[in-house]
């Protein structure tokens, strides 16, 4: 079967069901088959993480320090505790973090000179060379997970999805495996 019959196979379903004020008692088989954006999300976002460990094993590093390079990068100097409020990091999760890539000659605390109290966090040259190696590998990985997409749509889907996860009350560009994982860790 072709993509577009199943793609509206997928419309009428998902779409009648969500205006559907009688809804049948037993779908219909077809129905029952047919994905809804939950199961595509998931499914995708699965398929997408696997790839993405998958391009970043041979540089040695995490998708948690991705996430924190990058945001560090965008608001270099801030402190460790500012950065992790933004990102919605609980404090010790934040800590060990920092602590890893700084062991790795990513990153460097220094002292901040708004707070003697804080930390000012920067990314070393090591760490420098290292994001711009991941933002080419980040990408590829989108150009292939966005392959059948027009330049246009993919830019359809990032404001869709945005809205979604704003919606949802998700910290932008932050992973969920770096934020709080439980009522217990609160950032």
């Amino acid at each position: 079967m072709s993509n577009d019959y199943n793609q509206n196979r997928f419309q009428a379903a998902t779409f009648g069901a969500m205006t559907d004020q009688n809804p049948s008692a037993t779908p219909s088989a077809a129905h029952l088959r047919v994905p809804g954006v939950a199961f595509l999300l998931a499914q995708l976002g699965f398929h997408s993480t696997r790839l993405w460990k998958d391009r970043l094993a041979p540089l040695g590093i995490d998708p948690r320090h991705v996430v924190l390079l990058r945001h560090v990068a965008a608001a270099e100097g801030q402190s460790q505790q500012a950065l992790g409020r933004a990102m919605q990091i609980p404090p010790s999760r934040m800590v060990a973090l920092v602590d890893e890539l700084e062991r790795a000659g990513l990153l460097e605390r220094r002292p901040s000179p708004a707070d003697r109290r804080a930390h000012a966090l920067h990314l070393t040259g090591d760490g420098r060379r290292l994001l711009d190696r991941l933002m080419q590998v980040s990408a590829e990985h989108e150009a292939q997970l966005c392959a059948g997409l027009t330049q246009n749509e993919r830019h359809r889907l990032i404001s869709l999805l945005s809205r979604v996860a704003a919606e949802q009350g998700l910290p932008t560009g932050v992973h969920p495996g770096v934020v709080a994982t439980n009522a217990d860790d609160k950032p």
